[in-house]
């Protein structure tokens, strides 16, 4: 693995430094682009550094709960303490828990500084979808991001392949769920000029995100984290995350009225969808199913579950707000009474 050295001493990898730089950008176009939701200066810079600083502790912590033995115990069975959690170059992070950091840190800023954390996350969308894409796009460099072994020459090349050390063409799956977080970037650069309540940008952003990362990631073969055999660890994540924001959702939509039959029905449409997808990936694992008919209702379980949240969103966006009665003036009540006293007599 190649390696750059540090001005001030020190070197690390390519990869590391590639991710680094990448976040730098991403922070500074957070900033740039909170005037527009309303976050502040103060607030979008504390928000993006605590951002990546919660993110990297807990993509970290994540990786580290799943992998404990393997990470803090040596083959003799004996504990070797915490320092593997510090040590990058042994394992790596979990998107998941990078995730949760970046919604924590949206949350504490906003309730340490008064501004909304939905705007937070609204300015940071664009940004961390394109961050969320550059990842994917490098991830190579860092020894991961493949699938199965390519056997159509065509395809046997970069950017739709990884050749490894023995000279085998593995399939770039990274590379395509760069492309899709690169797609949907460009797709909440438009969308963003419609959305008219705080929150509304940020959910779409991360429902999408889900949406789109949940089959590549069951093309993974590299160090993916499994729970239960044939469960990983992303896809539920991205299954509770995609939950978490329809929710949010009809949260919004309970305060204005929305029934409790609609509440209800919706949150049992998307269960019956994840449903369907755990099902997907243990035919996977456990059936001579064709692969190409389970994916494919993967893909059409996926595109319902992303409709049922983005529509969700975007219904409760263009409900009108609430305008407040205005105050009666005690001077106009008065002379009302005054004339209501005279129209009497």
């Amino acid at each position: 693995m190649s390696m750059v050295s540090l001005p001030w001493g020190g070197s690390i990898s390519f990869f590391a430094f590639c991710v680094t730089f990448g976040a730098l950008v991403a922070c500074v176009w957070t900033v740039y682009r909170a005037h527009k939701f309303g976050a502040g200066d103060g607030s979008a810079i504390f928000f993006s550094a605590l951002s990546g600083a919660l993110g990297l502790l807990l993509g970290r912590a994540v990786f580290c709960a799943v992998r404990f033995d393997d990470l803090f115990y040596d083959p003799m069975g004996d504990f070797m303490g915490f320092s593997p959690f510090l040590d990058l170059n042994q394992g790596s992070l979990n998107v998941i828990g990078a995730i949760l950091g970046v919604l924590l840190a949206a949350l504490l800023v906003g309730a340490v500084s008064g501004k909304s954390g939905l705007a937070l996350l609204d300015s940071a969308a664009v940004p961390g979808l394109a961050f969320f894409a550059w990842v994917r796009l490098v991830e190579p460099l860092g020894g991961t991001g493949f699938g199965d072994t390519l056997t159509n020459e065509a395809f046997c090349r970069v950017p739709f392949a990884i050749e490894n050390s023995w000279g085998a063409h593995l399939l770039s799956v990274c590379f395509i769920e760069a492309v899709l977080a690169a797609l949907i970037t460009l797709a909440l650069l438009i969308a963003g000029r419609f959305c008219r309540k705080k929150g509304t940008l940020g959910g779409i952003a991360l429902a999408l995100l889900c949406v789109s990362q949940i089959m590549p990631d069951s093309l993974r073969h590299d160090d993916a984290l499994f729970l239960f055999t044939f469960a990983r660890v992303s896809q539920m994540g991205y299954g509770v995350l995609l939950l978490g924001v329809l929710v949010g959702g009809l949260i919004r939509g309970g305060k204005r009225g929305l029934g409790a039959k609609t509440i209800v029905l919706e949150i049992i449409l998307l269960l019956l969808g994840v449903g369907v997808l755990v099902g997907a990936e243990f035919a996977l694992d456990k059936t001579n199913w064709p692969d190409e008919a389970v994916y494919a209702g993967m893909i059409a379980a996926l595109l319902c579950m992303g409709f049922l949240v983005v529509r969700r969103l975007v219904k409760e966006d263009r409900v009108p707000r609430a305008v407040p009665a205005p105050e009666a003036d005690p001077e106009d009540e008065e002379a009302e009474e005054t004339d209501g006293e005279k129209a009497e007599a």
